[in-house]
């Protein structure tokens, strides 16, 4: 398995716009359950939540937001507090503006 990219190099690679805001969650783990989150961006690719639980990069996740279907991620980083998520497929443009405009964002 390749090593983990470290944070610095996602970010630089990061070429979807992400928008700002504040939105509450839920990650499920398999075989753990829900824990409720705070969404602190989204983009089509991906999002940065806040936690107070430990995940580990490369860990596969279930984030739901509002009321919309489950979307499968995958942990890229972990930082205290917070981990980056990329999601197993990119969200429509439409998606991220409905979830940003029910959240108050702005963007980034």
């Amino acid at each position: 398995m390749p090593d983990a990219q470290p944070e610095s190099e996602v970010f630089n690679k990061r070429i979807k716009s992400r928008v700002e805001l504040s939105a509450p969650g839920k990650l499920s783990e398999p075989f753990a359950g829900n824990h409720g989150v705070e969404l602190l961006d989204i983009s089509a690719s991906g999002a940065r939540i806040a936690t107070f639980r430990n995940f580990s990069v490369d860990q596969t996740l279930y984030l739901t937001i509002d009321k919309l279907q489950s979307l499968k991620c995958v942990v890229r980083w972990v930082k205290h507090g917070e981990i980056g998520v990329a999601f197993d497929r990119d969200l429509y443009p439409a998606v991220v503006e409905h979830i940003a405009a029910a959240h108050r964002a702005r963007t980034r």
